[in-house]
């Protein structure tokens, strides 16, 4: 096991929070940012979409640039959803994101959390 357990807890919505995520674009998303972890070496713990928001817990090393991380999977994102061959909706994000540390003890509860928004917002759930 790593010598070090940071996790952290990222989320952002949709510009306006317009129901910009279906379906295909949720499922380009998934592969889409896993991609981005791999190439960052930052592991993608829970990742959970809704039409208008996306929720991710993610461990990095001690010194990993967060931001970074959040402008690729942001600004990239948007780029390339925007171009798949269907898409009628498009993907622009709000500037903003949250970030929140997760300790290693609670972290359990925050996958839960993640992994439970088709739950918590039934109204907005898509099926990746």
């Amino acid at each position: 096991m790593p010598a070090h357990r940071i996790y952290f807890h990222l989320t952002w919505s949709t510009l306006g929070r317009r129901p910009m995520i279906d379906t295909p674009t949720g499922a380009f998303l998934d592969e889409y940012f896993r991609k981005i972890a791999v190439q960052e070496r930052v592991t993608i713990v829970a990742l959970g979409f809704l039409q208008t928001h996306v929720h991710l817990v993610v461990r990095t090393t001690p010194r990993y640039d967060l931001p970074r991380l959040v402008q690729l999977l942001k600004g990239g994102s948007s780029y390339a959803a925007s171009r798949q061959p269907g898409n009628r909706l498009g993907l622009r994000w709000n500037r903003e994101y949250s970030v929140t540390s997760v300790s290693p003890g609670l972290l359990p509860q925050a996958v839960a959390y993640v992994e439970g928004q088709n739950e918590r917002h039934p109204e907005e759930a898509i099926k990746v």
